[in-house]
């Protein structure tokens, strides 16, 4: 079932005639889930990268490897790359990326639920982060609700 806030962030961008794409690792495709889920949403949604490795955040969305080895690709550093450069790759007006720690497990030395939301377009760049509580699903849940969050804030 499609969330309210999906269903407004595709409103607000059909009126403002502007796209969007995502670049997503700890949620895995969620948001482009939620996005398509919406009627309509062909006409701003270009569409997701699951960047769920360093590989694809390298290869495909083109996230320098020294950014990674430097801050890890859990960081606002790599967040902000892989918001910028998937508005790049897919030509779209904004481009909005999640990454970090769904759990149980700790992962390159953060614990579960640290997560990095990050927006760009053309005049703004912004990344949050998040320090989520609750079960993998709950994380994934949660991020995607903040990514959709932060990005009708920047639509208003």
């Amino acid at each position: 079932m499609p969330s309210n806030l999906a269903l407004e962030v595709v409103e607000k961008l059909k009126q403002k005639k502007i796209t969007i794409s995502s670049a997503e690792s700890l949620t895995g495709g969620l948001v482009g889930v939620s996005l398509s889920s919406i009627s309509g949403a062909s006409e701003v949604f270009k569409g997701s990268v699951v960047a769920y490795t360093d590989e694809i955040k390298i290869n495909v969305l083109n996230v320098d490897s020294q950014v990674i080895k430097q801050f890890t690709s859990i960081s606002e550093q790599v967040a902000l790359l892989m918001a910028q450069n998937v508005r790049k790759l897919m030509n779209s007006d904004i481009g909005i990326a999640t990454t970090g720690v769904a759990g149980p497990n700790p992962s390159a030395g953060f614990e579960p639920g640290i997560v990095f939301v990050a927006f760009s377009s053309d005049d703004h760049n912004m990344c949050q982060k998040l320090e989520l509580t609750g079960s993998r699903a709950d994380i994934c849940g949660q991020s995607v609700e903040k990514i959709l969050q932060l990005t009708l804030s920047r639509l208003v």
